[in-house]
């Protein structure tokens, strides 16, 4: 199978810079989308809720089995292919966030897991 290569359409800004600080449940941020792909955004404020789909690229490669930070009543392994965990050898992310406003090429989200400077790969509506 040959390469992929894929340009990121944005970039996340946000005050969380290191990943262990992340909350569970995510955080405030701002999608910056490149001017370029600006006209890719018309309308999008008639949507709730987007998917943003990132690229941890901070993120290890070559973990396969970890343990969840929160596991009760003792910690066990899990495939990372089992887990929401940054870790894994193709780190993409996609989480659905609130979007709640939008000024030009800026979309202002709520409960994003990204940190600063995350590319973002795409964005996609949300429906039920």
């Amino acid at each position: 199978m040959e390469e992929i290569r894929i340009k990121p359409i944005g970039v996340v800004k946000t005050s969380v810079v290191d990943i262990r600080s992340m909350p569970m449940e995510g955080e405030n941020a701002v999608i910056e989308v490149k001017e370029k792909y600006a006209p890719a955004l018309q309308r999008i404020e008639e949507n709730s809720h987007i998917w943003i789909i990132c690229w941890f690229d901070r993120s290890e490669r070559n973990v396969l089995q970890t343990m969840p930070l929160i596991m009760e009543p003792e910690p066990v392994k899990f495939g990372v292919f089992a887990l929401r965990c940054y870790k894994r050898p193709n780190p993409l992310a996609i989480t659905l966030v609130s979007l709640d406003r939008v000024e030009k090429n800026r979309l202002y989200v709520s409960g994003l897991d990204a940190v600063e400077g995350t590319p973002v790969l795409d964005i996609k509506p949300y429906y039920e």
